[in-house]
């Protein structure tokens, strides 16, 4: 039992880190300040930076509140970046707790991966689809080329107007 919980502890896992930096740090400093906050850490824990997901600044959905000594700070913007990364089971509180430290780091959230995934961050950012609704003559023409194949702007007309007559019922 004690051999296994050296094993378990000793093992080398995958992490991903996401976090949110703060907006306040300037441009040309983001890349130093990620090195010190993350890169350094992980590095003199034993560990190795597999990958790392560049952070680029974007607005928030909603502020975040940052207190730092006595002084609490809204923000409605910041950096957000990824870092994938080896490092042992047992080491993983101890880079916690540097993080925390850091005054730079707004929000960030550490998981472990599974055996089988990618060492290379893929960006899964997506802008967010814009549904239409679909005109009256869209859908006319989806029915009545369903029903009788392709149909001309002629056919579309008289499908509407046939639509918008009104029928007497005698």
């Amino acid at each position: 039992m004690e051999n296994e919980e050296m094993t378990v502890g000793s093992e080398t896992n995958l992490y991903e880190i996401g976090y949110l930096l703060s907006p306040l740090v300037p441009i040309e400093e983001v890349a130093s300040a990620i090195d010190k906050t993350f890169r350094m850490p992980i590095e003199s824990l034993g560990g190795e930076v597999a990958s790392q997901l560049m952070p680029f600044l974007r607005p928030l959905a909603y502020a975040v509140v940052k207190s730092v000594g006595s002084k609490r700070s809204s923000y409605k913007d910041a950096y957000f970046g990824a870092m994938r990364f080896d490092l042992k089971a047992d080491q993983v509180e101890a880079l916690n707790k540097m993080i925390e430290k850091s005054e730079l780091v707004l929000r960030y959230i550490l998981i472990r991966l599974p055996k089988n995934a990618d060492r290379v961050i893929t960006t899964g950012y997506r802008k967010p689809v814009i549904r239409r609704e679909h005109s009256l003559e869209k859908i006319i023409k989806d029915e009545v080329v369903a029903e009788k194949g392709e149909i001309n702007e002629e056919q579309i007309d008289k499908e509407i107007e046939g639509l918008l007559e009104e029928k007497v019922v005698a």
